[in-house]
């Protein structure tokens, strides 16, 4: 049971970074739209009842050879879409690059390209 915003912050690349070693997979970047859960997990620091979970997250990664960074919300548009289905589906899913729903390939064009994108309320 998530108790803060910041703990929502902190177990989602706490998640992400399981997902990715059990997929094999050894030097990391993650990104995050919120400042403070990275200098949380990179300098320490943030709630005593969230301590347990940074540890862990800090065991994971290895930030000499992983990377961590900041990402402005509007540059999540593709992750959130995924979160998002992969939530409501509540079943693992991978798509491979030619059957990505229509709206998952626009946003993955124009994230390549490195275009400006707006997010839609």
């Amino acid at each position: 049971m998530i108790s803060c915003p910041l703990e929502g912050k902190i177990c989602h690349p706490l998640t992400e970074v399981a997902a990715a070693q059990r997929l094999g997979l050894s030097v990391l970047w993650v990104e995050s739209d919120s400042t403070l859960a990275i200098q949380c997990i990179t300098k320490g620091g943030g709630p005593w009842h969230i301590q347990a979970t940074l540890r862990h997250i800090r065991h994971l990664l290895a930030l000499d050879r992983d990377t961590i960074t900041h990402i402005f919300r509007e540059g999540n548009q593709v992750a959130d879409l995924l979160a998002s289905e992969g939530w409501d589906r509540r079943y693992y899913y991978e798509y491979s690059s030619r059957d990505l729903p229509r709206r998952h390939r626009s946003l993955v064009q124009i994230d390549r390209f490195g275009l400006p994108t707006v997010r839609g309320l």
